[in-house]
């Protein structure tokens, strides 16, 4: 199964000059040396990856062309009944095991092993795994139902699952293993005797991936890998980790020298594999670590993919991550606001008045100046705003699963799923944190002797989560997974949003230029596509609905008002470009900017993808379809919340409070609550 490495010229796309005179151009505008690697490294990685898909991504039809609504629809939640069946026996197993209490082993702070054991044996690490290697054989587009429910339950149960299919080693294994590799390893994956992680971060890399440390040298019929990775999710003992590094002496050139290996971790540390788990004070029941390689050796055919490819293959993975991050801060928007609204304490009858008996929670007795503070304008505010952003978020999330599994890589989409929802969930959490006051610092007592293996008896009393106070770290780290919101904002997104644009026309001026020549021709090529894109930013009709379900004249008018903002957008993107052409990369914050072009990009996104996703005329729904398209209305005119906005989210509030409403029956009466740590109501039986 041994491979001989390849190194092959670069290649470049049609219309692509090509890394070389990309570099030449950076030189002539200055850049040092090391950047200019950094970054030919990174767009040539960008690059490869496009080439892993197919289509053209539907967000940038709707900045620079003329979009179809229908491309933008999240679909409809379809598994086969053999992944429907496996899902619902994995979540009837979840649930039991959390009613028992045998979730968890508290004294290792980990998933207990016989809940492991019991996914295992009903399928679920082989969901996402195709039939022919033993899994159930999934759709991506199948799995944000699934998500969102694991997220429910536990969100720790959603990171392991995302972390084992779609960074890997499920997915590169699909995408890019020979078929050698995806015999050998993904039936023992499906069967859970292997369970993935995937390392690409390394200490001081941070965001730039451009500058791995972990190195493999050939070594005969093997690599020799060293180096350090940290921090990873779910790197076992005795389970599988994708490994993206540097090749040494394989005569590839700077920035073209990377990797996929397969990396089978070892049962236990020795003289070439030292491991430590981290403490985290997010997503504490999962194993993270940071591990050191030293002269490790692995078998040469444990390459995944061409060499010189492994950037290109981590975006690809990462694409397919951030639809899940999406999705799950949306889950765990609507689990903050029940647990404001629930009332924890209230006993649950088997009636259709069971809704009623749930409701009443801390926004209802807590009281403030006399009336309870889920009366207040501000608190109804709060409440709808995030209840706005949740449900637009998740379709954002469900419309980046079907995209790839349809194979069209959306980056842009991607990049304003992730960062819209966990600023949404950020947003949230504080104001819920406000909300609850001081009680959001609390801590059951007993809970915490468990944790340290104290607890000692059974007991009648359930240990309580402060899911608002607890949780604010793992809230919060929403907003770096999967790269932090600032660098895909500020470089990410503007990157993606361009890259075709200057590889079509600004890279043939600056080579232009760069060789002493004026460039006529290709300046008046993109003088030309700027006037054209500029006039079809004027069209009032800029896109097509043709295909929607539902279409009522209100959502067709809320849909062509998106795409009209989408294309101003692309209009404001061209003019910052064609000022800004030698120095665009350090110009980038422009687009990226809070309150800049990508900001307004997302609410426009968002707002565009409800509306488009939205299957049901209730007014409830209607609302918040109108809330979505206001807010972005503003944000495109750089203008703060008006006093209408305002009234609309109070209203949605309202609704979602109310147990008799659409709203609250179908986003909250059926959330589990945790109980609330000294709940004041029952202070006596604590002092």
């Amino acid at each position: 199964m041994n491979r001989p490495l390849e190194n092959k010229p670069t290649t470049s796309s049609s219309g692509a000059l090509g890394a070389d005179a990309i570099a030449l151009i950076l030189a002539q505008a200055g850049r040092s040396a090391e950047e200019i690697a950094s970054l030919t490294t990174l767009d040539d990685a960008d690059r490869t990856a496009e080439k892993q898909f197919s289509g053209e991504a539907p967000t940038l039809a709707t900045l620079f062309g003329r979009a179809r609504a229908v491309e933008l629809d999240a679909g409809c939640f379809r598994p086969s009944p053999d992944v429907a069946a496996t899902m619902a026996a994995c979540l009837e197993f979840l649930l039991k095991r959390k009613k028992d209490g045998g979730l968890f082993d508290h004294e290792q702070m980990l998933f207990a092993a016989d809940t492991i054991a019991g996914l295992a044996s009903l399928g679920f690490f082989g969901l996402a795994i195709p039939k022919t290697y033993a899994g159930s054989g999934a759709q991506l587009g199948d799995l944000g139902p699934l998500l969102r429910a694991l997220t429910l339950i536990h969100p720790d149960l959603a990171v392991m699952f995302e972390v084992h299919n779609f960074l890997g080693p499920v997915t590169p294994l699909l995408d890019f293993g020979t078929e050698e590799q995806k015999q050998h390893y993904l039936p023992r994956m499906a069967r859970g005797e292997l369970l993935g992680s995937f390392a690409l971060t390394e200490p001081g890399v941070g965001a730039d991936p451009s500058k791995l440390a972990m190195t493999a040298r050939r070594d005969g019929d093997r690599f020799l890998i060293s180096g350090v990775k940290w921090p990873i999710t779910n790197v076992l003992y005795g389970g599988i980790c994708i490994l993206v590094l540097k090749l040494d002496g394989e005569g590839l050139p700077r920035g073209k020298d990377s990797a996929m290996v397969i990396f089978e971790v070892p049962k236990k540390d020795n003289e070439h594999f030292r491991m430590v788990r981290n403490r985290l004070t997010a997503f504490d029941y999962l194993w993270n670590a940071r591990f050191r390689l030293t002269n490790y050796p692995v078998p040469t055919d444990a390459l995944l993919g061409p060499p010189g490819k492994g950037l290109a293959q981590a975006f690809s993975s990462l694409a397919k991550g951030r639809g899940g991050i999406c999705v799950n801060s949306a889950v765990k928007i609507f689990r903050l606001l029940a647990q404001l609204i629930q009332d924890p304490a209230a006993v649950e009858r088997r009636s259709e008045w069971s809704h009623r008996n749930k409701s009443g929670g801390w926004v209802a007795f807590r009281s403030t100046f006399g009336k309870p503070i889920g009366q207040s304008p501000r608190i109804q505010t709060w409440v709808g705003q995030a209840t706005s952003h949740a449900l637009a978020s998740r379709s954002l999330g469900d419309v980046c699963f079907r995209l790839a599994a349809n194979g069209v890589r959306d980056e842009t989409m991607g990049m304003v799923a992730k960062v819209y929802a966990t600023k949404a969930l950020l947003q949230t959490a504080i104001h819920a944190y406000q909300i609850q006051g001081g009680r959001s610092v609390h801590v059951d007592e007993r809970r915490q002797a468990a944790r340290r293996g104290g607890l000692v008896g059974p007991s009648s009393q359930p240990l309580i989560e402060n899911y608002i106070g607890e949780n604010m770290q793992e809230f919060t780290i929403a907003t770096v997974y999967e790269g932090p919101n600032p660098v895909l904002a500020d470089i990410g997104a503007p990157n993606a949003m361009t890259r075709g644009i200057r590889t079509k026309y600004l890279e043939p001026i600056g080579l232009a230029e760069a060789q002493g020549r004026f460039g006529w021709r290709a300046k008046a090529a993109f003088g030309w596509f700027i006037v054209t894109t500029t006039l079809g930013s004027l069209n009032p009709w800029p896109g097509t609905v043709d295909g929607i379900a539902n279409l009522t004249p209100e959502k067709r008018t809320l849909v062509q008002k998106a795409f009209h903002r989408n294309r101003v957008l692309g209009r404001r993107i061209l003019w910052i470009i064609a000022r800004y052409q030698k120095t665009f990369i350090e110009q980038s914050f422009l687009l990226g900017d809070e309150g800049g072009i990508f900001d307004q990009l997302c609410h426009s996104v968002a707002s565009m993808v409800y509306c488009i996703s939205f299957d049901t005329s209730h007014r409830d729904y209607a609302m918040v379809a109108e809330a979505l398209d206001m807010e972005a209305e503003l944000s495109l005119r750089r203008r703060p919340a008006s006093p209408q906005l305002q009234h609309r989210w109070a209203a949605i509030g309202r609704r979602v409070m109310d147990p008799d409403s659409v709203l609250y029956k179908d986003l909250i009466a059926d959330i589990e609550v945790s109980g609330i740590p000294l709940d004041p109501r029952t202070i006596d039986q604590f002092i």
